[in-house]
């Protein structure tokens, strides 16, 4: 079961696609010459003008030999001849039937027609069918509507040539007179035959069971004789075909994956040749586009390291400062004063010293020092909790390891999303839920914040568009549900992850 399995799966293949086709169409081209042929050889047999002759003639010479048995001068058997005549008419043959291919075809009587045996003065000796009125002992005359007598003198005249002893009825069929010699067909004449046959079949209709049946043998032998090499040539002919589309195929795989050292080499001028000069066009604009992305990526990254550190550091050390000179003017005239100063500054520097630990921590993520996305996670929410006075609640199903570069991603999505939280939505809960599933995960983070409008939110640089680029980086989507007062949920979506 398993091998024929392996040959099935080998003919859905491009490679046994072909090796079939070849070997097909050499089996076919051989059978159509092979038939183109033998019609050939029919249609010129059957154009040969002594075809109708011999049809004739053998009516002619099965016949009167048969008949001369019972008329011979004074040994004349009247009984036996129609006996004969009664056992013709029921063979419904007038001639044998052919011996080989290039043989005349039987001579069918027709149908409902009478035979006769006349005398050589034109009376009615034998007569078949019994049943019809019988003319026996009477003269024999032609039907009106037939013009026989020319053919009735010269069987009188014992002219032997079939195609002066038949003519063509009404209907189509061919009436006969047959001459009947005593001995030899010099000898004094005995008796004439009348009948009707009918028009000898075309030539094809008499072959075309034999062409049938030796076509299917040829088909046959040939499938036999020829198939291996039709197939050889397929398999030869396919081998550099496969190869070249399976080196195209290992480029885009590499490719996917983010390789683009690995370049098809193909130096044909065809269609797959041309094939992998477009792809190696768009590898070389791909990689481009993705140099591109990552350098704005690292400038996006800059810029909002560059506003957290002005917005927080910047503004507290500022603030700092002032304290720490009012206290020195106040250090004379009122210590006390100086000293609450004082204390204000160092609240002050501690509040930066935390701000300067979190954004080292956006830096270098927990993923990247031996844990887990989850335990990262974990760890990132529980201080900017902490640190936003947001609860927080972290959910996890089927927690497993995924590639570094998939974390590092989810991760900083996380961070950007929780940062847009903090600073936009005035939300008093966060919901951050991971979930693993096979090569797939998803990643949500949802509060019960304002919302806001979505192409705003695009406009005014919140972050949206950086977290869909990294994600894409990864093969990942992103999906944003967000409703003015009733909160916004986004969702970070990657499958197909390759371990």
């Amino acid at each position: 079961m398993a091998i024929i399995k392996k040959i099935i799966r080998f003919f859905r293949g491009l490679r046994g696609k072909l090796i079939l086709t070849y070997t097909l169409v050499t089996v076919l081209a051989l059978l159509a010459v092979e038939a183109s042929a033998f019609l050939l050889i029919m249609l010129v047999s059957g154009s040969r003008s002594s075809d109708r002759e011999g049809y004739l003639s053998d009516v002619v010479y099965v016949l009167y030999p048969q008949a001369q048995f019972y008329m011979q001068p004074g040994q004349e058997d009247i009984t036996g001849l129609q006996s004969w005549l009664d056992s013709v008419y029921a063979s419904g043959r007038a001639s044998l039937p052919p011996q080989d291919l290039i043989d005349s075809p039987a001579a069918n009587i027709v149908p409902g027609s009478s035979m006769y045996v006349l005398s050589p003065n034109g009376i009615v000796l034998a007569q078949a069918p019994r049943q019809v009125k019988s003319l026996i002992g009477q003269s024999y005359t032609f039907p009106d509507q037939v013009a026989g007598l020319d053919i009735l003198d010269n069987a009188l005249r014992r002219d032997f040539d079939a195609l002066d002893l038949y003519t063509v009825q009404p209907d189509g069929t061919y009436l006969m007179a047959i001459p009947v010699p005593q001995e030899a067909r010099s000898t004094e004449l005995v008796g004439v035959i009348i009948l009707s046959i009918q028009p000898p079949p075309p030539m094809f209709m008499n072959l075309w069971p034999i062409f049938f049946v030796a076509l299917l043998i040829t088909g046959v032998l040939l499938l036999m004789a020829v198939a291996p090499f039709g197939a050889l040539f397929g398999f030869i002919m396919s081998r550099g075909l496969t190869h070249r589309l399976q080196a195209l195929t290992l480029a885009v795989d590499a490719w996917s994956e983010g390789n683009f050292s690995i370049q098809p080499q193909d130096k044909s001028q065809d269609e797959i040749s041309y094939l992998g000069r477009r792809m190696r066009h768009m590898a070389e604009r791909v990689q481009a586009l993705l140099q591109a992305q990552h350098e704005l990526a690292l400038l996006e990254e800059r810029s909002r390291l560059a506003r957290e550190l002005h917005d927080t550091v910047k503004q507290q050390t500022f603030a700092t400062l002032m304290q720490v000179r009012t206290a020195r003017n106040l250090l004379d005239s009122d210590p006390q004063t100086a000293s609450q100063h004082l204390e204000e500054a160092e609240d002050l520097i501690k509040t930066s010293q935390q701000e300067l630990g979190s954004i080292i921590s956006e830096l270098r993520p927990a993923a990247l020092e031996g844990q887990g996305l989850a335990d990262a996670l974990r760890s990132y929410l529980g201080t900017w909790s902490k640190r936003a006075c947001i609860p927080a609640d972290f959910q996890v199903q089927n927690e497993h390891r995924l590639p570094l570069e998939v974390e590092l991603v989810l991760y900083r999505v996380v961070q950007e999303a929780l940062a847009n939280v903090a600073h936009h939505s005035r939300a008093s809960a966060v919901t951050l839920r991971l979930v693993f599933e096979n090569r797939q995960v998803s990643l949500s983070i949802a509060d019960n914040g304002v919302g806001f409008d979505l192409s705003a939110g695009l406009r005014q640089g919140l972050g949206l568009q950086t977290m869909r680029e990294r994600l894409e980086l990864v093969g990942g989507q992103l999906e944003i549900k967000t409703t003015i007062n009733e909160g916004t949920c986004i969702t970070a979506f990657i499958s197909d992850i390759k371990e």
